[in-house]
């Protein structure tokens, strides 16, 4: 099936969604909507791209994302369980008048930072956990209170990192479609040589116009794309094994040992060896 424009389905009792979701139905493809979406991992660890950011997630992983920012989560392995618990809601869900009240103009504020992806943390993240697994056993009007004290948790908070570039939005089925295929080739080869040749012809493109086409929709060639990949998975390799920084290099893709250095250094902003040293520190 195609993938598209997503429709979420909400039901005749309530103004939003709060559902969790385990394999197959935690796996999504690259897609997009108009509703907010509040995603809290419940298992399971990956990658998860969320407009032009790639980062990895892990269990306890918390994020807000906008109305129609591309987003998917991978897990690292297929086979594994993967769990989420969704939330779903429209920025009119409690009417049109009610987002033009002074009481909610920090949570219309929290909405506009939400278009970048929003990445909870600490004790903030620690309070919407809690909260989050506690509104899917509440009905009728706890139920919505939940919601409205979740937006306020967050809204207040500054426990947060944004993730995307503002300008990231869905725009159709078809571009959909050639971003899935590409990220999903990148995703089961970064390993090995990619020709940027072969990328065009998946995505039905010549050579220079995938190139301007990747850079218009992500922020970012996709020569830095395939090597943020490589060098998260360098980084888990670094922390759960004792390969040694050679070995990983060319296990994860990259042709010869200078290049794999510059590039860690460009995405992490400090050498293989200090980041084992500073993982292994704490």
């Amino acid at each position: 099936m195609r993938p598209q424009i997503q429709k979420i389905p909400l039901s005749e009792q309530s103004s939003f969604m709060a559902e969790r979701f385990y394999t197959p139905y935690f796996e999504t493809p690259w897609h997009y909507h108009p509703e907010y979406e509040v995603v809290l991992v419940l298992e399971g660890r990956g990658k998860r791209f969320i407009g032009n950011n790639i980062s990895d997630y892990e269990t306890g992983d918390l994020c807000f994302i906008g109305s129609n920012l591309p987003h998917l989560y991978r897990k690292d392995d297929a086979d594994a369980t993967g769990g989420s618990l969704v939330i779903h809601f429209r920025e009119n869900f409690l009417g049109n008048e009610f987002g033009s009240i002074p009481e909610m103009q920090k949570i219309k504020m929290l909405f506009d930072r939400s278009s970048m992806g929003i990445q909870v943390n600490g004790d903030t993240r620690n309070d919407m956990n809690a909260l989050m697994n506690r509104m899917t056993d509440l009905k009728g009007m706890d139920r919505l209170i939940s919601l409205l004290q979740l937006l306020n948790i967050l809204a207040d908070s500054s426990e947060y990192d944004l993730l995307s570039s503002p300008e990231i939005k869905g725009q159709n089925s078809d571009d959909s479609d050639r971003l899935n295929r590409v990220f999903d080739h990148v995703m089961k080869n970064f390993k090995e040589d990619i020709e940027m040749d072969d990328i065009a012809r998946l995505a039905n493109m010549s050579y220079s116009g995938f190139c301007r086409y990747f850079k218009m929709r992500t922020k970012k060639n996709f020569t830095h794309f395939v090597n943020e990949i490589r060098v998260g998975y360098a980084c888990r390799r670094l922390m759960e094994t004792d390969l040694s920084v050679e070995t990983i290099c060319y296990e994860s893709g990259f042709n010869n040992k200078t290049n794999f250095m510059e590039q860690f250094r460009k995405i992490i902003k400090c050498t293989p060896y200090q980041f084992k040293k500073n993982y292994l520190s704490g």
